[in-house]
């Protein structure tokens, strides 16, 4: 069974439970490193991943995919979180919710998905930058940075058999460059490209694509991205 679950956070209390870890703010533009140390502290091995972290004025909301229910999730964290990490959360406004157990082939759903497009050879790049190195030696014209994402999002959602996508299908409809934090003990911030995608599929494969539920999209899926928001398809 999967569970969507609706965390509440207050956003300074968050960083001065970030703090406490010994990293600041500065390192982790999207507070995405500050989210994970707090999911990891809070929840353990049950921690909701993958994740997204929404900002509205009321303050930080995390919305996640975990195997186990709310109310699991509270009693591990009443019984082995610090104070400090308890104080995050607005337990009285957290949410959640059973996912469908069993996904109708052929049905067609929309989605948004926030991403970290990037491979990883020999070291991580932006997969927007090799194409660009590849259509550079080639002597082709570089492709443009929303036809790359879309292609590797593509390869992403269909990779495995759980869904049929069509280019026309998707758009992105916001992208960054963020920096980033991946430890408490890194001095700097590493950039890494941040896309937001919204599209349509067809499940192909109901428990393929349970899985990618589960898993996520793309790397990083431990930090915020990766996490397969699902709506009506239009």
């Amino acid at each position: 069974m999967i569970y969507m679950i609706d965390l509440p956070l207050d956003a300074a209390k968050l960083m001065r439970f970030a703090w406490s870890q010994g990293h600041g703010r500065t390192m982790d533009e999207d507070f995405g490193y500050a989210a994970h140390a707090w999911l990891a502290a809070t929840f353990g091995g049950i921690a909701p991943k993958p994740f997204r972290l929404l900002e509205n004025r009321q303050g930080l909301r995390i919305l996640g995919y975990t195997s186990s229910p709310l109310e699991d999730l509270l009693e591990h964290a009443s019984t082995f979180a610090e104070p400090s990490a308890m104080a995050v959360c607005d337990w009285s406004s957290a949410a959640g919710k059973a996912m469908p157990s069993d996904w109708s082939t052929g049905r067609r759903l929309g989605f948004e998905v926030r991403v970290c497009p990037v491979s990883r050879a020999e070291r991580e790049r932006d997969v927007f930058l090799v194409a660009v190195s590849r259509a550079e030696t080639a002597g082709e014209e570089p492709p443009s940075r929303p036809q790359v994402y879309v292609e590797w999002l593509m390869r992403q959602l269909t990779a495995d058999g759980s869904t049929i996508c069509e280019k026309d299908d998707v758009r992105m409809i916001g992208f960054r460059r963020v920096r980033v934090q991946r430890s408490a003990q890194r001095k700097k911030g590493i950039e890494r490209p941040d896309a937001l995608f919204s599209g349509s599929l067809t499940i192909k494969d109901s428990d393929a694509f349970t899985r990618m539920l589960v898993r996520g999209i793309g790397r990083h899926r431990a930090f915020g991205f990766g996490m397969l928001l699902l709506r009506p398809a239009t």
